[in-house]
């Protein structure tokens, strides 16, 4: 039988054994992990979008950004252009709005609208300079670039979490493989440190892999290009990552594939670029760039009804003016009037083993 001093020291012995053990286990794991990281398999890996939404910055009540409240929708604008007592047509007053919400101008609203204050806003700094229009971001970075922020960010229906375009534009990123994003990173020796890396924008063919619930998606499916139909989206870009979040360099322009609706819209973002932190099994960050005001808001209204936009307090006649009234970008070379507003998306995005159409061709050639 062993005294009870040696037994201590035993068990000391034991415990010390068992920690070694485990920091050498933690350790190999740590290793494993850093070189998953350090080198995707043929310098390719690729990735899926999984949510996509506008950079709304919002506090609790909304008051900070929207001290004289939320806007008005079109059945409120429609009561105060309307009041009850006088006789009307519906061409005079329903067809009326309609025809101006379908064919809008930049013209006064006769309705008052709230755009966004504060200093504090999501994005980047698009233009590389700190004017007396751009916020701040959370971080402390001056000169943001968001003045789509400025025309949505007081309308409920583009607020989280509750607002009607937070939850069906982002549902649809994951329901929809007319929404099927995705990028595929080559020439990469390094998922932390690399200063020259190709990005390239596809649109996939496939639904997403999901967990048994359906509600989350995983890491490791796979997706096919959509080579024909969706050749139009593909867009190369030149990056590089830096303490694992990679950031790309502007693209002229970037349509990207949208809908809610089972309406086939596009967004066409000009001076696109990417900034997102990457891991072996995801990435998440932000897009940047300028939204085409024409096309942001075709889409908005294809995607929409009245009714639509009505159960989210969104007048399409008010926030068409406002797009106008701050879009700060690409002057019409006619008019000088500018065409696209600075704009931010926060993007999520899950690994994704991207097959190229050759790759496709090839197993079903050696099938036969």
């Amino acid at each position: 039988m062993i005294n009870q001093p040696w037994g201590a020291l035993a068990a000391g012995i034991v415990v010390a054994a068992a920690a070694a053990v485990a920091v050498a286990v933690g350790a190999s794991a740590a290793r494993a992990a850093a070189g998953a990281a350090a080198a995707p398999k043929e310098r390719t890996i690729g990735y899926v979008m999984t949510s996509l939404y506008w950079s709304i910055y919002q506090t609790p009540d909304g008051k900070t950004e929207c001290p004289k409240g939320f806007n008005d929708g079109p059945r409120e604008q429609y009561a105060v252009l309307f009041p009850a007592g006088k006789k009307r047509t519906v061409i005079d007053t329903q067809l009326k709005l309609e025809s101006e919400t379908w064919f809008p101008s930049a013209s006064p609203d006769p309705t008052p609208f709230h755009e966004a204050t504060g200093r504090v806003s999501y994005g980047m700094n698009l233009d590389g300079k700190i004017g007396p229009n751009d916020f701040l971001s959370p971080d402390g970075e001056a000169g943001i670039d968001n003045q789509l922020y400025r025309a949505l960010g007081c309308i409920i229906g583009f607020r989280g979490p509750d607002g009607v375009e937070f939850i069906f534009e982002q549902k649809e990123i994951r329901d929809s493989r007319f929404n099927r994003m995705m990028i595929e990173l080559t020439d990469v020796d390094d998922l932390v440190n690399d200063d020259d890396v190709t990005v390239t924008f596809y649109r996939g063919l496939d639904r997403l892999l999901t967990d048994a619930s359906g509600n989350r998606v995983m890491p490791g499916g796979s997706q096919r290009i959509d080579a024909r139909f969706g050749k139009s989206f593909i867009t190369r870009m030149h990056g590089k990552i830096v303490d694992g979040v990679l950031s790309t360099e502007p693209v002229d322009q970037l349509t990207l594939p949208w809908t809610t609706l089972d309406e086939p819209p596009t967004e066409i973002i000009r001076d696109a670029r990417f900034r997102l932190r990457l891991t072996p099994t995801s990435a998440e960050g932000m897009i940047g760039g300028y939204a085409d005001v024409d096309s942001w808001y075709r889409l908005m209204l294809r995607n929409d009804s009245t009714h639509h936009l009505s159960n989210g307090q969104i007048s399409g006649i008010s926030l068409y003016k406002a797009l106008r009234r701050l879009a700060d970008a690409h002057p019409d070379p006619k008019i000088g009037a500018m065409t696209a507003i600075s704009a931010a998306l926060d993007a999520k995005l899950v690994q994704v083993f991207i097959q190229h159409p050759q790759e496709n061709a090839g197993k079903a050639a050696s099938l036969r």
